[in-house]
């Protein structure tokens, strides 16, 4: 697996985890702590763009 597949891969288990966590929670701090996490869900997409693009100029 390069870079990318293993960001990606380690992004979408975080992402899955949070989500699980936010149905089984009723905690409104933790899900407030869960939501403020979810905003960095665009940036890190982004590096994976970034990751991306990288690999497929070295490769």
């Amino acid at each position: 697996m390069n870079e990318y597949e293993n960001y990606v891969k380690e992004v979408n288990n975080i992402f899955s985890i949070l989500e699980k966590l936010k149905n089984s929670w009723s905690n409104n701090d933790s899900l407030t702590h869960i939501e403020e996490i979810n905003q960095f869900k665009k940036a890190v997409i982004k590096g994976a763009d970034f990751l991306d693009k990288e690999s497929r100029k070295k490769g």
